[in-house]
């Protein structure tokens, strides 16, 4: 039993006139107060033994019960009496109008009490059990408590007072959930605690300013890193708050001041007050901040928003903030807020929600002519994402407007960097630093994408301008990052191939093509450049060129084919087009083609020597010969030389046995010069042997045959010719070849070395087309040095050459095959 109740409620209370259902209501009443023992009890018992009616709680016997002004004079007996509330408030017993009022008098006065040693925490915890009770209970007590808690949250004087309010209705949830109120016919309604048209006239008179000040009255107040009136508000913020803000515009701008105060000195988030939203998704404290000049604290809210706010909301925020970037020459950059809040604007976001014109404002504060060292530092780290870019080089996607848009070159040099008629300056300010610049990455990027628009973009006078702004960063670039090498450098060679694509400058062709030699990145697209300039079906041939073409064999030759790479299919292809050509000059070209084909012939001869250490040689040799074979069959005979001609078939039939319309073309133009002789009495017997019904058998050994042989020996590598019918006859009268020898040791000696020199040659090797030449001397030499004085030596020198590993398989077959027949 409470003792305030036993001892001061119920020696007050009015009995006898209470009817049956009252008095029933009142025995309940006892009965949840423990007083079944009291006179009263028994008293109000007796009374309505006899009938059986429904209990009926009325406004008189509330105020028995629940109105005792005289109790809160003592706040300790005020205290209790308000606890013994507890469990008649928990069976729907609740206090009327008047003795409510008297509960929220006798708060307000006793805050202090309350919050004091003089009451324990259990006895704090049952009054604000109670308040929570009358708060959510569908009486009229609901409304009035609810009201003055509501006012003592927005009560800014007594600071302590409210905080102790504040942190008992945030730890009990006390004005969470629903509240009731009374009708004009005694109804009650039940409403949520959310801040609409309802709350605003039953809390706030109607009037959504008065509510809005009070907001922001208490926004700003609070005890760090604690909760207040903010986390009170949080349960009710809605989306009928936020479109009456959306109508009264310069009350959001008190809502920005007071929530930038807030999250400065609160230490704490309001986000979502700030980031309130309408039916319709619109965020007005955050859009608002578009219609505004910033300083820092709208940085600071800006910051802070919700992240995924539609981009067409905040579009006009970033153009604020980049006035505020500008702003009294960029100071702001050193601010608090900046180094705070502002910085992290720019690092959390893609690129494609800037707008963009930050991109002039980058290039305004990076430049190293005119920018402070430490802002360059700062914002090139800031936009350096503007580089993140898609395989194929393309710029990144910015807002232009309220949209999304693919930047392109052609835009950023007309609209953004606006270079049109201060291009140079412009240019050579970015080139003072180097390719590591972000800035001019971001410029190769620029002109990349706006390649094919270049050549309208700016006249002849201003692309000089570009190319040697564009070379010095290509040779900048041996100092970057390989990483930066590979991703500018092949941008940049790409750009000036489509730049100067058409040009017959070959002095800017080669300093492009040598751009090749920084790095690998760029070998390809280099050399590509340089095939299409130096071979390009479209393009006028003329006699500078072809002479260039020629000359580049020698740097593909001694390069071993890493340099002018593109040679080869000039070889494969320029032929009859470079004859024709030269067909149709007016001038007598004779000399200039008597010089470019004994390059070729040297090239071609050199490459053979080589070609069995290097298949690129047997390569070379090859193009080299298609090259002579389409360039001879469509040249007109008038154009070489008689000296030139005779040269070049004594060569071919030395060197051209194998490409039998080569040798074509070369007769055509030995056959238009040649002039009948007599013939030599050698010469006819050359041609009487070549017949195939001569009878070797019958012909008797005659000196002039040896003569034959060793001029053909000494020869045939010259001339072409490889006579085995020749041989084939001293073969077989070599007992009278060896007598005529022995005559003559000088001519022995120089027949036995012109056969020995035979068996080292590859081309007379089994397996060849002349090997049967081949056979012939290596037997006649076994015959002549067999037995001789030298005959061990050469069988020493043969054995030593075939043991060295530097000819074929067939040929060191065939040279241990003489040592043995020497040696047998």
């Amino acid at each position: 039993m409470s003792e305030i109740f036993k001892n001061t409620i119920i020696p007050k209370l009015e009995t006898k006139q209470l009817e049956a259902p009252t008095a029933k209501a009142l025995l309940q009443i006892l009965e949840l107060q423990e007083c079944q023992n009291t006179e009263v009890f028994k008293d109000v018992k007796n009374s309505i033994d006899h009938e059986n009616n429904e209990a009926v709680f009325t406004e008189e016997l509330a105020q028995q019960i629940f109105y005792h002004p005289a109790v809160y004079a003592d706040e300790k007996e005020g205290v209790a009496f308000v606890i013994s509330w507890l469990p008649l408030l928990e069976n729907g017993f609740y206090p009327d109008k008047k003795s409510c009022e008297k509960l929220t008098q006798f708060l307000y006065f006793s805050l202090s009490y309350l919050q004091g040693e003089a009451i324990s925490e259990k006895e704090r915890t049952q009054v604000f059990n109670v308040l929570d009770a009358l708060v959510h209970s569908e009486s009229s007590a609901s409304f009035i408590i609810t009201s003055f808690l509501i006012q003592r949250v927005f009560d800014i004087q007594d600071y302590v007072g409210t905080d102790f309010i504040i942190q008992n209705c945030i730890t009990h949830e006390i004005l969470n959930g629903t509240y009731s109120v009374q009708n004009s016919e005694g109804k009650f309604s039940t409403y949520p605690f959310k801040i609409n048209n309802d709350f605003v006239q039953h809390f706030f008179e109607g009037d959504w300013h008065q509510l809005i000040t009070a907001i922001h009255k208490v926004l700003p107040v609070g005890r760090v890193r604690l909760p207040g009136a903010y986390h009170v508000m949080l349960p009710w913020l809605s989306e009928e708050l936020a479109t009456f803000y959306n109508g009264n515009i310069e009350l959001v701008y008190a809502a920005h001041k007071a929530l930038s105060e807030r999250f400065i000195f609160m230490e704490e988030e309001g986000f979502a007050f700030l980031n309130l939203q309408t039916v319709e998704g619109i965020f007005p404290l955050i859009t608002a901040l578009g219609k505004k000049e910033w300083d820092a604290g709208d940085v600071l809210l800006f910051n802070h928003r919700d992240k995924n706010i539609p981009q067409i909301q905040i579009d006009q925020c970033y153009h604020r903030f980049l006035d505020w970037l500008k702003a009294d020459r960029g100071s702001n950059s050193y601010t608090e807020a900046f180094q705070k809040f502002g910085k992290h604007i720019l690092e959390e976001e893609s690129a494609a929600v800037l707008p963009v014109e930050f991109i002039a404002f980058w290039f305004e504060k990076c430049n190293h002519r005119t920018g402070i060292p430490d802002q360059i530092e700062l914002y090139n780290g800031l936009f350096s994402r503007f580089l993140k870019m898609n395989s194929d080089g393309k710029l990144p996607v910015v807002r232009i407007g309220n949209e999304d848009v693919q930047l392109t070159g052609e835009y950023l040099i007309t609209e953004i960097f606006q270079i049109s008629n201060n291009r140079t300056k412009w240019i050579s300010d970015l080139e003072s630093s180097n390719i590591s610049d972000p800035l001019n990455q971001f410029l190769i990027l620029t002109f990349y994408d706006a390649r094919e628009s270049l050549p309208t973009l700016f006249n002849s006078e201003n692309q000089e301008v570009i190319f040697a702004y564009l070379e010095k960063m290509a040779y900048s670039a041996k100092q970057a990052t390989q990483e930066i090498r590979k991703d500018s450098l092949p941008l940049l060679v790409k750009t000036l191939a489509e730049l100067f694509a058409e040009t017959n400058n070959f002095t800017r062709v080669n300093k492009i093509w040598a751009l090749k030699n920084i790095d690998n990145s760029v070998l390809t697209l280099c050399n590509d450049y340089a095939q299409l300039q130096y071979v390009n079906e479209s393009r006028p041939l003329f006699l500078g060129l072809l002479q260039s073409w020629y000359n580049f064999l020698s740097d593909y030759y001694y390069s071993l084919g890493s340099e002018s790479v593109w040679v080869p299919h000039m070889l494969n292809t320029q032929g009859r087009r470079s004859a024709a050509y030269l067909n149709e000059l007016d001038e007598n070209v004779t000399s200039f083609v008597n010089k470019a084909l004994l390059h070729l012939f040297d090239f071609h001869k050199k490459s053979k020597q080589k070609a069995d250490s290097n298949t690129l040689f047997q390569s070379i040799q090859t193009d080299i010969e298609n090259y002579l074979e389409d360039f001879l069959i469509e040249l007109m005979e008038y154009n070489l030389a008689k000296e030139t001609a005779n040269n070049m078939y004594i060569y071919s039939k030395a060197h051209f046995a194998h490409r039998k319309t080569l040798q074509d073309a070369v007769h055509k133009f030995h056959d238009h010069h040649k002039e009948v002789e007599p013939k030599s009495e050698k010469a006819v017997l050359i041609e009487q042997l070549q017949t195939s019904e001569f009878d070797f058998s019958a012909v008797a050994f005659d000196p002039k045959y040896a003569d034959a042989v060793l001029h053909n020996l000494e020869n045939y590598k010259t001339e072409g010719a490889c006579d085995s019918k020749l041989l084939e006859v001293l073969d077989t009268n070599i007992s009278e070849f060896k007598t005529w020898l022995a005559e003559t040791s000088a001519t022995e000696a120089k027949f036995i070395q012109a056969l020995y020199m035979t068996l080292l040659d590859k081309d007379l090797a089994p397996e060849t087309p002349l090997e049967t030449y081949g056979n012939l001397c290596r037997s006649l030499f076994v015959k002549l040095a067999k037995g001789s004085k030298m005959a061990s030596s050469y069988e020493m020198g043969l054995k030593a050459m075939a043991n060295s590993g530097a000819y074929p398989e067939n040929l060191t077959t065939a040279l241990l095959q003489v040592v043995n027949d020497l040696k047998a």
